[in-house]
């Protein structure tokens, strides 16, 4: 059955990659997946910054059986008063800054990114858009043309004119960011180049540069969004408010689910001049608005998930060190593992499935390993996963 479900996948499923794992998972549980004949592998990158309360965690079913039972999609979004997006929005707005209180339901991070490129232009009646090197917020026109590297456009020119790119964390950036510019997208950690946090006073000044010239500064949370980092949100810690700020993955607890999330003073441009701004059928899904509700239920009711990330993180930096590791970069349970030349990157992944634990690489850190495991993996299975990378370095060494 396993081989008939691998032949079917690279037979029938559109393929991105020439050469993908094809791991069979017959389920998941907890923080393991599994595959048909039961074999675990701990899950060491929660799906892509996905699964941060687990898989299958018991509240997030409920939540999820509970509103399949009454009902799933009744109305495209924004006509009827639905009671999982109205909950959502607003457990959402009380984790947040009082500048922030609207929620727009999308249904991926690259179409909050979209959304709020299109609202950017049409705030301030400009087109120009400042992003970083070596970011990534999706892959469709708009959020291509502002990813940080042409590794990826090739093939899909012309793009959107007016898109320039950064360096992170240089304040050369403020010269750029002038009375043209309609938004700046950033992170308070660069997820596609490795991890790379980006520095407190700098951002504080880009914050204030997009104020002083009435650019938007569109913050992408994507990835440190929901506790990752310590903090419900990333930018929290950092001491600033954006001027809308985007949600995806780990929000919807395994169910598609994104969000924009802005002033109601930006959020009103898209209810008329024209009408219907921003269109979603699935947008605010009723069955993905409870996954998200059940793991804002889980993060609050166990507080320690967050409050242990810390100790977690002091546990990622004192074990990785090997003759064979650069460095390491990152914050909270995100953190890259930067491999030197002489250790091949993709085969330390392919050798860590076979050991039973799945990691995966970066779009733009080269020879680098990624280690975002679910908040709730135990002290043991953190060690068990950083130990296993430790001993694939060792053989790959040999």
């Amino acid at each position: 059955m396993e081989k008939d479900i691998k032949s079917l996948f690279l037979s029938n499923v559109a393929q991105v990659v020439g050469n993908p794992s094809a791991l069979v998972v017959y389920r998941a549980e907890g923080n393991y997946l599994y595959d048909q004949e039961g074999t675990p592998y701990l899950d060491f990158i929660s799906g892509i910054s996905v699964a941060n309360t687990g898989h299958g965690h018991p509240t997030i079913i409920s939540s999820v059986i509970n509103q399949v039972k009454r009902h799933m999609h009744v109305m495209v979004y924004g006509e009827f008063a639905i009671e999982p997006q109205a909950k959502l929005a607003t457990k959402t707005l009380e984790k947040l800054h009082p500048c922030m209180n609207r929620v727009y339901f999308v249904n991926s991070g690259t179409e909050a990114i979209e959304a709020s490129m299109k609202i950017s232009k049409k705030y301030t009646g400009r087109s120009q858009f400042i992003s970083f090197k070596n970011s990534y917020h999706g892959s469709t026109q708009g959020s291509l043309s502002i990813q940080g590297s042409n590794k990826y456009k090739g093939g899909y020119y012309p793009l959107l004119p007016d898109t320039h790119q950064a360096n992170f964390n240089d304040l050369a950036v403020l010269e750029q960011i002038t009375t043209k510019t309609a938004g700046v997208v950033i992170e308070c950690i660069q997820a596609g180049s490795g991890y790379i946090p980006a520095n407190q006073e700098w951002i504080k000044a880009v914050r204030a540069r997009c104020t002083e010239v009435g650019a938007l500064m569109i913050l992408d949370e994507i990835q440190t969004g929901m506790g990752r980092t310590g903090n419900w949100f990333a930018h929290l810690d950092y001491g600033f408010c954006p001027d809308i700020m985007c949600l995806a993955k780990a929000y919807g607890g395994g169910l598609p689910l994104g969000a924009f999330v802005a002033p109601e003073h930006i959020m009103k441009v898209i209810q008329a001049d024209p009408i219907l701004g921003h269109i979603t059928t699935f947008g605010g899904n009723p069955v993905s608005c409870a996954a998200s509700l059940g793991v804002f239920e889980v993060l609050e009711e166990d507080v320690t998930l967050m409050e242990s990330i810390p100790y977690k993180e002091q546990i990622i930096q004192s074990k990785l060190i090997h003759p064979n590791i650069e460095k390491i970069s990152g914050k909270g349970l995100m953190y890259c593992l930067w491999l030197k030349p002489a250790i091949d990157g993709f085969k330390v992944i392919a050798k860590l499935e076979k050991q039973g634990v799945i990691s995966n690489s970066f779009l733009f850190a080269e020879n680098a390993i990624r280690i975002t495991p679910p908040l709730t993996i135990t002290m043991d299975q953190l060690n068990f996963g950083l130990n296993t990378i430790l001993e694939v370095i060792d053989d790959l060494s040999e």
